[in-house]
Order: C-alpha cells, then sequence, then structure tokens
C-alpha cells in the first residue's frame, strides 16, 4: 500500500457559542472564524455577499513528526477531552464540531480506526469528516 500525506483541523460550527469563547475556552488560535450575523467574506476579507448563518471556527492541527494519522487523532482527541463540555453544549444546541481530515495519495492507501478511537470521538460527540485526495 502507498504512503499518504494528511492534514487534520478541528472545526466547529454553531449557532449559540461566540468565535472568542471557543478560542478563550480552548486555549487556541483560529486559522479560520466567522460568527453568525457578520457580512460573508473571501479568505482575503473581500465581500462576497450575504451574512453567515452560523459560527464557524477551523484550527489547524499539528501533526508530530512520523504520526500516523489514527495515533494523531487518539492524541488529539485525549488532549481535548477536557473540553467535553463544550462539545456537548455545541452539539446540545444544534451545532456540531468535526474533525476534518485532509488525505493526499498517489493511490492505494487506507488507515484504521479502532473502535476505542471512535468511542472517544462519540464520548465527545465529534464527527469524523475526510476529504480524500487521490492520484489515478
Amino acid at each position: 500500500m502507498n504512503e499518504f500525506r494528511f492534514s487534520v483541523s478541528l472545526r466547529l460550527f454553531t449557532k449559540t457559542v461566540e468565535p472568542d469563547e471557543i478560542c478563550a475556552l480552548l486555549g487556541l488560535g483560529a486559522k479560520w472564524k466567522n460568527k453568525i450575523g457578520e457580512p460573508r467574506v473571501n479568505p482575503k476579507g473581500t465581500p462576497i455577499g450575504g451574512f453567515y448563518e452560523s459560527s464557524y471556527c477551523s484550527f489547524r492541527l499539528v501533526q508530530i513528526d512520523g504520526e500516523r494519522l489514527h495515533d494523531m487523532l487518539n492524541r488529539v482527541a485525549e488532549n481535548l477531552a477536557k473540553h467535553k463540555q463544550l462539545f456537548h453544549r455545541i452539539r446540545d444546541e444544534g451545532g456540531r464540531t468535526e474533525f476534518f481530515v485532509g488525505w493526499y495519495s498517489p493511490g492505494n492507501t487506507g488507515d484504521t480506526f479502532s473502535h476505542g478511537l471512535l468511542e472517544k470521538f462519540a464520548d465527545l460527540k465529534i464527527d469524523l469528516a475526510l476529504d480524500v485526495y487521490g492520484g489515478e
């Protein structure tokens, strides 16, 4: 099987929790954030029309040298467990939290997410989103 590269972000979508509050509670700086009701803009700050229908924060998570995807997700889930109340609050109020994985593959690749890892996600009410970019 081929090796693959990946990037992981923690993304939160909510209509009830302010982006600045999320950043403060997690102790992280958001790569991207917007607030419900504010005018929509592109990454350069140019207005694109309309207003954000929910607040959003995206945090780029750091891979430790040589760390496999499932190992990184396990480490991050364990580190975020102390914020379980925030993730539950967001989900219970109609929002969602996810690990967004960009998976870059030259061909046939794979990884296994154990039931133990998936249980950690479920306990935190965090979804797993995979965006796969494959070669032919």
